[in-house]
């Protein structure tokens, strides 16, 4: 993809030679015939044409002309509007569109018949007229007159940016499909054309967002997500070579700000692709969070997508490698103070842990852990409703986990317990978002009691029985005074966190006597 390198000149430069070569066979084999007519007798072309050369020459070279204006006119319209399209996305645009096979034959095609109609109409002599030459010369100038026109709507088509995002995507996947084969000499090569495909697409999503063009850079977004899953499902049958570092990542804007020991746990965990992908996204993320909203989700939407792959395939280092992007997404909305988008990216977090809990329950106390730290930084902070947020989607995780009968139903529910601060350290400020905690845990106390489970709703009790009795009855107003479920504001999740179903809010009242009593 990058102009300057040593292919792309071998490219050219064979162009050039083929280009010269047809040109050449083109005239000797149109000659050839053309003699062998005229040795068999009355040349079967000669009452096509005048038989006078003057005539010949000056029509055929007048074609020549027109032929060569008409390329010209083409190459600057097409060069223009490669050109803007490449000023827009990428400069790599330009390079891909030369680099086409529709255009180079089309170009070719000009080419090889101005080239041709030269060479005819200086070999014409009053003693040798080669009909069969002049004939297919003039072939050759009406194919190039009919091509324009299906070539200017092929350009348009192709500077389409989701054409020419999907080109790149499919070259990934030839990369991929003959990795398993290759050669440890080649291995080197093909990663440095893998990366060039994802940063083409990475840098589209970056300038898309820039220009807020947000269709694009979710196009460009959806686009990494299905190279890396697509890389996932195929990566157990990859050289174990093409895991190793090769000594380029020092210098690779994407890895060269880590440490050995950050690189060496990459190398360990096999996810320099994965890593690769997830940091086009954190540079997407970041830019887009106040402009493109639509666009952060995405990012936010298609990191859980690969997070869930990972689960299916089981590959604990592109999982890991979820977790800490999710975290540091949460990071950066919290030191930004931007509670939209870490409430955006802790739903997706949580879907996360809900899919795990089917095959590696114990990890979902990672992401607990994670959802108590992260909840309690934004509220030190002063970043509010994220601590209410966490509570809820724990909450979620909680009686999702009873549901599938996970074995650590009691670590789950601690941790979830655990998520509150103490009394004394609370102020008017995060006095709701307190609340907004502990009506999470009371929403689960009431699904325990559903469930006939009174033990672990004792437990929530035992956890909230400190906390003063003004506090209890606010909580109690809030429940029994909330009874419409969707909330009134548009939100991503729309849901009313306060809302609990009329089943529910019933057998609460048992669990509001243990206070009084």
């Amino acid at each position: 993809m990058i102009s300057g390198d040593k292919k792309t000149y071998k490219t050219y430069l064979k162009l050039f030679l083929a280009l010269v070569l047809i040109s050449i066979t083109i005239y000797f084999v149109n000659r050839f015939i053309d003699y062998i007519l005229f040795i068999n007798g009355d040349h079967p072309f000669r009452g096509i044409f005048a038989v006078d050369p003057g005539n010949l020459t000056n029509t055929l070279g007048g074609l020549g002309e027109v032929v060569t204006a008409v390329l010209g006119v083409e190459l600057t319209a097409v060069a223009i509007i490669a050109q803007l399209a490449a000023n827009k996305y990428s400069s790599n645009v330009m390079i891909l569109f030369i680099l086409n096979k529709v255009n180079i034959f089309v170009i070719a095609l000009f080419v090889l018949t101005a080239s041709n109609t030269i060479l005819v109409v200086n070999t014409i002599t009053e003693a040798f007229i080669p009909y069969w030459s002049v004939f297919f010369n003039l072939l050759l100038i009406i194919v190039s007159l009919l091509v324009v026109i299906p070539h200017l709507y092929y350009v348009f088509n192709f500077l389409q940016p989701e054409n020419f995002i999907s080109l790149v995507q499919g070259q990934a996947n030839d990369i991929m499909r003959k990795l398993p084969e290759a050669q440890d000499v080649e291995i080197n090569k093909m990663r440095d054309e893998f990366y060039d495909r994802i940063e083409f697409i990475r840098d589209i999503g970056i300038n898309s967002v820039s220009q807020g063009d947000s269709a694009v850079s979710i196009l460009c977004i959806t686009s990494l997500k299905e190279i890396i899953v697509s890389y996932l499902q195929h990566k157990k049958n990859f050289p174990e070579k093409w895991f190793k570092r090769s000594g380029k990542e020092y210098l690779d804007p994407d890895f060269s700000a880590y440490s050995d020991f950050v690189i060496d746990r990459i190398e360990s965990s096999k996810t320099f692709v994965e890593r690769k992908v997830f940091r086009a996204y954190d540079l997407i993320f970041n830019i887009s969070r106040k402009t493109l909203r639509d666009v952060a989700a995405g990012v936010l939407l298609n990191s859980g997508l690969i997070g869930e792959e990972a689960i299916t395939l089981n590959d604990d280092g592109a999982l890991e490698c979820t977790f800490r992007y999710f975290n540091t997404y949460l990071r950066f909305a919290i030191n930004d103070h931007d509670p939209r988008s870490a409430f955006n990216a802790l739903e997706h977090y949580r879907v996360i842990g809900e899919k795990l809990l089917d095959v590696n329950p114990h990890k979902v106390e990672q992401i607990a852990y994670y959802f108590k730290y992260y909840a309690l930084e934004a509220q030190k902070q002063g970043v509010l409703f994220i601590l209410e947020t966490a509570a809820h989607d724990l909450c979620v995780l909680n009686e999702l986990a009873y549901e599938k009968k996970v074995p650590n139903i009691r670590e789950l529910l601690f941790v979830f317990l655990n998520l509150d601060q103490p009394i004394e350290e609370t102020n008017h400020s995060s006095e709701m978002s307190l609340i907004g905690v502990r009506i999470a845990q009371v929403k689960l106390a009431g699904f325990y009691l559903l469930k006939g489970e009174r033990e672990l709703a004792r437990l929530i009790y035992e956890d909230m029985k400190v906390e003063p009795m003004e506090r209890i009855l606010r909580i109690y107003e809030l429940i029994y005074t909330t009874t419409v479920e969707e909330f009134w504001e548009i939100t991503p999740r729309g849901v009313n966190f306060y809302y609990l179903p009329p089943e529910r809010r019933e057998i609460l009242k048992e669990f509001f006597e243990w206070f009084e009593k």
